[in-house]
């Protein structure tokens, strides 16, 4: 647990040393969007990220483009990626501006060589330097688990690329929208702003190690009896997304949860407090049985609920720290009434998340059983790996 909130902290100091670069990078973007062109996105490879900096997002400024298809991308645009190939290398050639972004999932210079498999490598042997005008550093580690198991000597454990990437994507925007609202105002200003606030909430994290590691305790309880763990976010189905991936632990979100109700484990996480849905499946599966578990915020924009905060109905909640329904940054030049830009809550509820994930694996070894981890198949040895572990898996549940 510890080495997984350490490691968070250390990717967004590391990021602090970004920020120059990512000011001078929005005010080319700022000047592209000023002469009518596009600036688009699709740094967000992985599982929770193309959630967390979806269009429609809450506290998104809409000022990137989501996008796949590299074709639409015109000469006098922009492109922040994380993709490394022909298309990318065309759309430079015909005069659209690439940064590329670094990520775990694929292939760069800056890792070694042979590490990357090669359905994850970038084809005819390009590399970022080949097809981007700039590189931004994202500081996720190409191993992506920031938590080293000795029992698993393979790959480190619980994915950090939400962090590294979301981060980047927030931190852009708000430098973005800071330059379109007033070219003259002082670099760096909003951005250190979203840095800033992001890491005192992470750093406030450490305050809730004791329970985290009473819920791992009750966890490992009930894994070891039978009990199967379900993940569930409905107003952001991203958290979900982050346990059964590489790094992660290949049980959630598996078997029957019928078999054995009275041993079971749920954890929602939100960005509102009382999200209807989520806090009547809490309410819901802890009349049953289910030890449950809630991240989220507390109140909103200074005002608390007036029904009952999902972190009030589980038993175990954990505050996110983040009661913006907007984000951190104000939203200068956007118009009365459209709030503030860039939220922390996605960043900050899944770090919790991998905290508790790390716990549960610790308590689960102490008890003198390895509970299984997905190895990403972008690594050499992934695919081989879980394809291994899996009889090992299905006999045991975890």
């Amino acid at each position: 647990m510890s080495d997984y909130h350490q490691g968070t902290l250390e990717i967004l100091a590391n990021l602090g040393g970004e920020l120059d670069h990512i000011a001078a990078l929005s005010s080319r973007a700022a000047a592209v969007l000023d002469a009518g062109g596009t600036v688009w996105t699709s740094m967000d490879l992985g599982h929770m990220p193309s959630y967390e900096q979806a269009h429609n997002r809450r506290g998104n400024p809409g000022l990137l483009t989501n996008h796949r298809d590299f074709d639409a991308l015109q000469k006098g645009d922009m492109v922040f990626t994380q993709r490394c190939n022909r298309d990318v290398l065309a759309a430079h050639e015909r005069g659209v501006y690439v940064v590329c972004v670094t990520i775990n999932y694929q292939d760069n210079e800056f890792r070694p060589a042979g590490f990357t498999h090669p359905s994850h490598s970038n084809p005819d042997g390009l590399m970022l330097k080949d097809v981007s005008d700039a590189i931004l550093h994202s500081h996720v580690p190409y191993t992506q688990g920031l938590v080293r198991v000795p029992e698993i000597p393979e790959f480190t454990i619980c994915p950090s690329s939400t962090t590294g990437s979301g981060a980047v994507h927030w931190l852009l925007n708000a430098e973005i929208a800071s330059r379109l609202a007033d070219p003259k105002a002082p670099q760096t200003v909003s951005s250190a702003r979203y840095l800033s606030v992001l890491t005192e909430r992470v750093n406030r994290i450490s305050e809730y190690a004791g329970k985290i590691v009473e819920t791992a305790a009750i966890m490992s309880d009930r894994v070891l009896a039978g009990g199967r763990w379900f993940a569930r976010s409905i107003e952001h189905p991203g958290f979900e997304t982050e346990f059964n991936v590489a790094s992660g632990p290949r049980m959630v979100n598996w078997g029957d949860w019928e078999a054995d109700r009275m041993s079971n484990i749920l954890l929602v996480s939100a960005i509102s407090p009382a999200y209807p849905e989520e806090v009547a499946l809490a309410r819901e599966k802890r009349a049953e049985g289910a030890y449950t578990i809630g991240i989220g915020p507390g109140t909103m924009d200074g005002e608390v609920v007036e029904e009952e905060a999902l972190i009030d109905v589980v038993e175990a909640g954990f505050d996110n720290l983040s009661p913006e329904s907007g984000g951190v940054v104000e939203a200068a030049g956007r118009g009365e009434g459209e709030g503030t830009i860039c939220p922390t809550s996605g960043i900050v509820g899944n770090v919790i998340q991998q905290m508790i994930i790390a716990q549960w694996a610790e308590e689960m070894i102490g008890r003198g059983t390895v509970p299984i981890f997905m190895r990403g198949v972008y690594q050499t040895g992934g695919p081989e790996h879980n394809e291994a572990m899996q009889p090992v898996f299905e006999q045991r549940g975890y």
